[in-house]
């Protein structure tokens, strides 16, 4: 299924398929060289594009890649995964029941030619649409620390940036008590809420660190 932008018209926003690899190769060497928005997915995406399509099976659920195209061209895309770390990190008999509780944004990218055009906020919109489909809470970006124009760029759709190191603490809807955070490898987490009534609020005790906690809207602000 595709969509067109409203704004650029000659726009089409769709799932990735197989001979899209190359394309898909090049606008991730914009994310690796620091030129992309989010940083780069770790597994080679061009070439499971071409052997699987948009939609790339992985120990856990599977990633699902959306492009935008000009014509012909493929001018951006985003590769969103559940985070594998976190649901590795639970016991085996848990993970089935956590593929679908967040979705990580692992990488978006326009080709720069392209940018200030809505065509990574309509790619993210896919992206988070998707999530809300298979029944994610919430979604996740890992943002670098000091790339502050992206930072910004999340806020504005919605985010909360974390501080480094602060977790999101929240319950799965299996009724589990969990949490998730940067991995403390020099990123900031970035996490929206993608239900219209909960927002994220910063706790912080005074005898422990801070973290993000989930709120109805009628209990506090974004």
């Amino acid at each position: 299924m595709t969509s067109v932008l409203s704004e650029t018209p000659d726009v089409h926003i769709g799932v990735a398929s197989t001979g899209d690899g190359a394309s898909i190769a090049s606008l991730g060497a914009l994310a690796l060289a620091g030129s992309g928005l989010v940083q780069p997915c770790p597994l080679p995406l061009g070439d499971a594009i071409d052997q699987h399509g948009g939609r790339v099976p992985l120990p856990y659920g599977e990633g699902v890649c959306h492009t935008a195209r000009v014509g012909r061209s493929l001018v951006g895309m985003v590769y969103s995964t559940p985070p594998i770390r976190w649901i590795s990190s639970h016991p085996e008999h848990e993970r089935p029941l956590l593929v679908h509780q967040l979705v990580e944004i692992e990488l978006l990218a326009v080709a720069e030619q392209h940018r200030s055009q809505g065509i990574g906020t309509a790619l993210l919109e896919h992206a988070e649409a998707h999530a809300r489909s298979v029944g994610a809470q919430f979604a996740v970006a890992k943002i670098r620390a000091g790339a502050f124009a992206t930072m910004r760029w999340y806020r504005r759709r919605g985010y909360r940036i974390a501080a480094q190191g602060e977790p999101l603490l929240f319950t799965t809807t299996h009724g589990q008590p969990s949490n998730v955070s940067d991995g403390n490898d020099g990123h900031h987490l970035a996490v929206k809420p993608l239900d219209s009534v909960t927002v994220l609020q910063r706790r912080s005790p005074a005898n422990g660190p801070s973290h993000l906690i989930p709120v109805t809207s009628s209990q506090g602000d974004r």
